[in-house]
């Protein structure tokens, strides 16, 4: 693997920080709109990709690229949730509205590294990131519903 291969692990990895960090914070919120079992399923997907990026920029021997890479870019991807929720951790239509504009981009950068492991035929790579691109797509089809919900009771 090369550095390019190196910082774009690094990015999805930062997108699995971030949305671990961001249930941690609005899990009561989350909770209550999604369940705990959903919840719970959603925190340990991030962590199973989390440790599978891990170890694959390892084995790449990348591991200090893509590090670097996802501790800068968790900062970033942080400051913009922050700014977007602010003080509303306990709206959960808040937080599913952010969901929207992360999960796309999540989406994206899988797409991307998708593409690498397809260039690279890294077949474990490859099986990780076409796993990653469909759960992303889950997931911001989840917000989807949810807001959906929201908004037609807000009507009624």
């Amino acid at each position: 693997m090369n550095e390019f291969t190196g910082k774009k692990l690094g990015e999805i990895l930062a997108f699995c920080r971030v949305g671990t960090d961001t249930y941690e914070k609005g899990r009561p919120a989350l909770v209550e709109a999604l369940g705990e079992e959903k919840v719970a399923d959603i925190e340990e997907k991030n962590k199973m990709h989390a440790d599978s990026i891990v170890k694959l920029a390892t084995a790449g021997s990348v591991i200090d690229t893509t590090l670097t890479k996802a501790t800068a870019t968790e900062e970033k991807l942080k400051k913009m949730r922050d700014l977007y929720v602010a003080d509303q951790w306990d709206n959960a239509t808040e937080l599913m509205e952010w969901s929207g504009f992360f999960e796309g981009a999540a989406i994206v950068h899988w797409a991307l590294m998708r593409g690498v492991a397809e260039g690279l035929n890294h077949e474990e790579l490859l099986e990780l990131t076409e796993e990653g691109v469909n759960w992303h797509y889950e997931m911001l089809e989840l917000s989807e519903g949810h807001l959906d919900s929201i908004g037609q009771s807000k009507v009624a």
